[in-house]
Order: structure tokens, then sequence, then C-alpha cells
């Protein structure tokens, strides 16, 4: 390399902004693929739907989850598709194709779950009834539709 070329590449890296981020960026395209920096495969697609599930009183008011039974929706969610899986997978069957009994079941099973980690002292005094929900919400060309909570499970506290 010539001095002349050395002096100007020196100067374009002086002048260039975000040095680091300019190195990392070009680190990145020579290592591609390789593990540890990966591509993250979970997020290489989004569905056109989302799950939520929640627990509500008699009336259908939503209790506060992690006041109430020491624990997140997203927490609950996983249960409940933990035992989803285990009535449809010993049949070689998806989860996503659980007949509504399957669901109900799951549900009930979670709701035991969820009655054990219960703080009486954070629930409302006049609950009678806990109902456990799964709604779906799906996008399309109108934007979000939803549907119908599904009642899964309803058990007294």
């Amino acid at each position: 390399m010539s001095a002349t070329f050395k002096t100007r590449l020196a100067t374009i890296w002086r002048n260039t902004p975000f040095r680091e981020m300019t190195l990392l960026v070009l680190a990145l395209f020579i290592i591609k693929e390789r593990f540890p920096f990966s591509n993250f495969p979970m997020y290489s697609n989004i569905d056109d739907k989302a799950d939520v599930v929640f627990v509500t009183d008699q009336n259908d008011k939503p209790l506060p989850m992690k006041a109430v039974f020491k624990t997140s929706s997203g927490s609950s969610k996983k249960m409940l598709n933990t035992e989803i899986k285990k009535l449809t997978n010993p049949h070689g069957r998806d989860s996503a194709d659980a007949t509504p009994e399957e669901l109900q079941a799951a549900g009930r099973a979670v709701m035991v779950t969820l009655k054990e980690r219960l703080r009486r002292d954070a629930m409302p005094p006049e609950t009678t009834m806990l109902r456990f929900y799964r709604k779906t919400f799906r996008a399309g060309e109108l934007g979000v539709g939803k549907e119908t909570p599904q009642l899964l499970a309803e058990v007294a506290p």
C-alpha cells in the first residue's frame, strides 16, 4: 500500500461517523449466520393471530393476574399451552387442533394451579366465581378483528 492510500484511508476513517457501529456492521457482514450471531428464527415470521388468557369474576370483570394469582397472563398462557400439548401430543395431533373438550380440560388444569396461588386478600371481596378465558385477536385487511372470548374453566374461589 502506498503512503497516499494509507493517508486517504486514515482520513476517511477519522471522518466516518459512528465508527464502532460501522465496524460492528462490517464484522457481522463477514461473520454471517454463525453462532452466537444467529438470526433468531422465533421472530422470522409474524403470525396473523395472537391469543391472550385472563381471569374474570362472576360479572366478567377482569382480575389483576399478578396481584391476585402471583403470576402473569403470559405465564398462564404458557401453562395452558403445556396442558393442551399434554392432551393432544400423545394422540399425535398438533395442539392447534385441540377439541373444545380438550381446551376446557386444559383450562380446568390451569385453574387448579391458579387457585393454589390465589391471594384472597388481593381479590375483590364480592367475587363468588372465577372464570378463565382465552381471547384471540386476528389481523386482517380491516385491522385487528376480535373474537368472542372462549370460556375454558369456571370455579368457585
